[in-house]
């Protein structure tokens, strides 16, 4: 077959690394792999010897048009994602147009990502308040790759919270799809109360946030949620774990037989609490950073296997909903897609010593398998897309959040030195960025479903 692009540079596939090695690409696929002595002639070579290639990053966790008057969009989610080395991305469901929770809401935002996106999308499904099990069937035919939901309530409508028999409704209809469920799992009637106390008391500093979500608001819900899935035999996901202990509840349950994974968040490794009278707004997030001894902690499950994959959980908030002086009054959540490669490597390759075949299964080829999009992404390996990085591993740079492609134009990472540096993003075979600037288009990026 003729060969549209060959990469030569240190190949990283599944668990090991061909130094000096080649990746050949016909037809937008990934058609060999070897030794850069064995490369084929190509019509386009790309020569990054001495840097790494790496399978595109996956990010499992990013929220595109939460926002009503000024939503990201896909197109600029994705042009973001492009620049951080992440070639698919997986949308919540949470619209602020309208929640994903039927087969016409689902159809229109597959619309909007084969117009908008530069980088390829798989969407997730989510239920009404009550009586949405219907719509569950719909949503998959349509090919939604999973399913989100709450325990806690942002908003009645964009945002519910589950009942529990609601959840064992969905979770019986769900088993017979073998589809995942993921979820935010906060102790609503917790945290509630102490956001209450706290405004009554006039509080509203950067550190109430943390005060409010304490750690025992996130392991009732993560303990609670699991014991519905046990008893449904359901396979779940929880999201965004900030605390330790979360990851032993999940350890337990796995070792009593559920289908569960879970996944921390990069704020999660990088900022802590100790942070937020820096960054103030900037950095709210549910449920919020914790204290720099939970980080560490963070550090050793992840480097002991203990944490299934990573996500950015991208939320680029407009720049008024950051900026109040009380800190209930703003959005919560920062923008992370275009820095959820770069930091994982930076902090945990470059500054860690993790292995980058470590790096990738984070945040690649785990999240591709847990979401049916396995084996056409997530790995470097014959008859995969040809989805690709290529990252100077010694490249030491600092990121300038008004040079982001988010539309929000800041980032509680602003100023800071990473080392290792995305210097070209590759899609189905076409260079989507080329280091210095996004180059892909709006509409290469496409819809995809489930493969399993």
């Amino acid at each position: 077959m003729p060969i549209d692009l060959v990469i030569k540079g240190d190949v990283v596939t599944s668990g090991d690394v061909v130094r000096d090695g080649f990746v050949a690409v016909s037809g937008g696929q990934i058609a060999a792999i070897g030794l850069e002595k064995e490369a084929p002639s190509a019509g386009q070579v790309l020569d990054a010897r001495g840097k790494l290639i790496l399978p595109g990053a996956i990010d499992a966790h990013v929220h595109s048009a939460s926002v009503k008057d000024k939503p990201e969009r896909l197109i600029n989610t994705t042009r973001a994602a492009a620049a951080g080395g992440v070639t698919t991305v997986i949308d919540m469901p949470f619209d602020a147009a309208g929640p994903v929770m039927n087969r016409s809401r689902l159809k229109e935002k597959i619309s909007e990502a084969n117009n908008e996106a530069v980088v390829d999308v798989a969407l997730y499904g989510t239920i009404a308040k009550s009586g949405g099990t219907g719509e569950i069937k719909g949503l998959i035919e349509e090919g939604a790759c999973a399913f989100k939901m709450s325990t806690y309530e942002t908003d009645p409508y964009r945002f519910p919270r589950i009942t529990d028999r609601e959840l064992m409704k969905a979770f019986s209809e769900l088993n017979k799809y073998g589809v995942v469920t993921s979820f935010h799992a906060e102790n609503e009637e917790l945290v509630r109360t102490l956001v209450d106390e706290l405004k009554s008391c006039g509080y509203g500093d950067p550190l109430d946030h943390c005060r409010s979500r304490p750690p025992v608001t996130e392991t009732t819900a993560i303990a609670h949620l699991l014991e519905l899935a046990l008893a449904c035999d359901a396979k779940v996901h929880i999201a965004h774990i900030s605390v330790p202990r979360g990851f032993d509840i999940v350890r337990s349950y796995k070792n009593w037989g559920l289908d569960v994974t879970a996944e921390t968040c990069i704020h999660y490794l990088v900022l802590a609490e100790e942070d937020m009278p820096r960054l103030k707004a900037f950095g709210k997030i549910n449920p919020p950073l914790r204290p720099r001894t939970m980080v560490e902690e963070l550090w050793q499950k992840l480097m002991s296997e203990e944490i299934d994959f990573i996500t950015s959980d991208h939320a680029p908030w407009p720049l008024e909903n950051k900026t109040h002086p009380n800190i209930f009054d703003n959005g919560s959540g920062v923008p992370g897609v275009e820095l959820l490669l770069p930091l994982i490597y930076s902090e945990g390759a470059a500054k860690r010593g993790m292995d980058v075949t470590m790096v990738t299964q984070l945040v690649s080829e785990a999240p591709a398998r847990r979401f049916g999009l396995y084996p056409k992404k997530g790995v470097i390996r014959v008859g995969a897309d040809a989805d690709i990085v290529v990252l100077d591993p010694k490249d030491k740079w600092r990121f300038s959040a008004d040079k982001s492609y988010s539309s929000a134009k800041w980032s509680p990472y602003d100023g800071m030195e990473l080392t290792g540096r995305v210097i070209a993003t590759i899609v189905r075979g076409q260079v989507v960025y080329d280091g210095k600037e996004v180059v892909g288009k709006p509409g290469w990026g496409r819809f995809i479903g489930r493969v399993v």
